[in-house]
């Protein structure tokens, strides 16, 4: 019989990039579409591309935090929380009215 290697499940930030690039596909893929549907782009939504990231490195900076595994400690895990709440704010402050507008426009 062979030896087998044991099963290794994916380390905690690994499984959190893959879920955030499971949402940027998705929401390529929703642009892809509506560009090909519409013969038509989406100008000015760029900055929704943040918030994907802007939500998954918050869990891995706090999963570090918890370990005791973060570089710089809590004062840079904090900055780097706030960092990303301010990414997040900022693409939708500015993504989704840019969005609804080419959203609401007749064709």
């Amino acid at each position: 019989m062979e030896d087998t290697p044991n099963y290794t499940p994916a380390s905690f930030e690994k499984r959190v990039a893959a879920w955030v690039g499971i949402v940027y596909m998705l929401m390529l893929t929703a642009l892809i579409t509506y560009t090909v549907a519409t013969a038509r782009s989406l100008p000015g939504t760029a900055p929704l591309l943040l918030v994907p990231l802007g939500v998954g490195v918050p869990f891995v900076v706090v999963h570090r935090q918890r370990q005791g595994t973060a570089p710089g400690g809590l004062v840079v895990s904090i900055l780097m929380c706030v960092v990303c709440v301010a990414a997040v704010a900022l693409g939708l402050w500015l993504g989704l009215p840019a969005l609804l507008a080419n959203l609401t426009t007749p064709l």
